[in-house]
């Protein structure tokens, strides 16, 4: 199987349950002018392709605009304990590229066990990176 294909292929079953929850019913109405919002969602999954390890990290901006210097990140610990800049190199993407991001490493390289996914916002008032959420996930 081509590494296109299993890349299709984990995009597509990552956007069930999505997809299964819009099935279930219309959304709940929200007041007139009023914005539904929460703080940005991360996720991260992985699969082995024969020597090959895909990796997907994923996010949603909880109904919020996306700043230009936003981005997320994987990281082998708790980003709020050991900050921003401790991602996984290679291991991150602009949030304004789209909703996920899939990356590929060699299997005697591979991510298992716990890692956290990281929403990170440019604070503009500051002038520094600020962690906006943070989900723990297990990779395999």
């Amino acid at each position: 199987m081509s590494m296109r294909r299993v890349a299709l292929a984990l995009a597509l079953f990552c956007a069930l349950p999505v997809q299964a929850a819009s099935a279930a019913g219309p959304a709940p109405a929200v007041a007139a002018g009023a914005v539904a919002r929460s703080a940005p969602g991360t996720w991260a999954s992985a699969i082995h392709v024969k020597e090959t390890q895909v990796v997907t990290i994923g996010w949603d901006y909880g109904g919020n605009p996306v700043g230009k210097y936003d981005w997320v990140g994987l990281y082998s610990c708790d980003p709020q304990e050991c900050g921003v800049n401790s991602y996984i190199s290679g291991a991150w993407q602009w949030a304004s590229y789209g909703t996920s991001y899939i990356f590929t490493r060699a299997l005697t390289d591979s991510l298992v066990g716990t890692y956290w996914t990281g929403y990170v916002s440019y604070d503009y008032a500051s002038g520094q990176y600020r962690l906006m959420s943070s989900h723990m996930n297990l990779l395999a």
